[in-house]
């Protein structure tokens, strides 16, 4: 027999079969935190979580009417009065 095949008929494991299993055991640990990263940031609603369209953030100068006028009334540039006419306004 050839002296490659003593070794691995042998049952010994030659330094280049310890190499591959330790790569293999780095790449599987590493694929397991990818995934257990990928998990927790889907769960809890992180940067790489996607949001239905009803939740997805508009930008700052796009408010809608009711916001401004909110806004307007918490400011104190608009009393209680106006606030209520013009909020009946929008109703309509």
């Amino acid at each position: 027999m050839c002296g490659w095949m003593n070794g691995m008929m042998g049952g010994g494991m030659g330094p280049w079969m310890m190499i591959v299993w330790w790569l293999g055991v780095l790449i599987f640990l590493a694929l397991a935190v990818t995934g257990l990263v990928w998990l927790v940031r889907s769960l809890t609603g992180g940067p790489g979580a996607r949001r239905p369209a009803d939740q997805e953030t508009k930008p700052a100068d796009q408010e809608t009417p009711r916001e401004i006028l909110r806004r307007r009334y918490a400011a104190g540039e608009i009393d209680e009065d106006e606030y209520l006419r013009r909020l009946s306004g929008l109703d309509q």
